[in-house]
């Protein structure tokens, strides 16, 4: 099936970052990161607001119809990941299907950004992958942040 790598991306993300991520941007940001550098498991494309990716979006759905994510809007407007435990145990049964070096590469890459400010991990993704911002509707404001960050 043309999902699995992206299933496999999702669940890999939410796992390494310890079961739950808020937001979209950051959930696509942090698994573009993993996937360009790591695993090559999804297909992005440069769009409006940089890399992403539509077959992670039906990955999601998939998985939530499968019982082992929880993807929910809060009242505020905050998107949410969370694994179920359904979820946690294919991430456990997926650590062993993936070479150690790759897995803490992948562990690394979450580690250091998931708890960035948005504005740091969307400047830091432009800056490293310019050629995902080409079509972007907010490069300007972008190129501000680059700078005030010393990217």
């Amino acid at each position: 099936m043309v999902l699995e790598g992206a299933k496999k991306l999702v669940i890999l993300v939410l796992g390494l970052a310890g079961g739950y991520l808020i937001t979209d941007t950051r959930f696509q940001k942090l698994a573009f990161l993993v996937n360009q550098e790591v695993f090559n498991l999804a297909k992005f494309e440069h769009n409006d607001y940089g890399p992403y990716s539509k077959e992670l979006m039906r990955a999601v759905d998939e998985l939530e119809k499968e019982g082992k994510l929880v993807y929910k809007w809060d009242s505020d407007g905050v998107s949410r990941y969370y694994l179920t435990e359904k979820g946690k145990e294919e991430f456990q049964q997926m650590l062993n299907q993936f070479e150690k070096e790759k897995v803490d590469k992948a562990k690394k890459i979450i580690q250091e950004h998931k708890d960035d400010p948005l504005s740091y991990l969307i400047a830091y993704v432009y800056k490293k992958y310019p050629e995902y911002a080409k079509n972007s509707k907010i490069k300007d404001k972008v190129e501000e942040w680059i700078r005030y960050y010393h990217l």
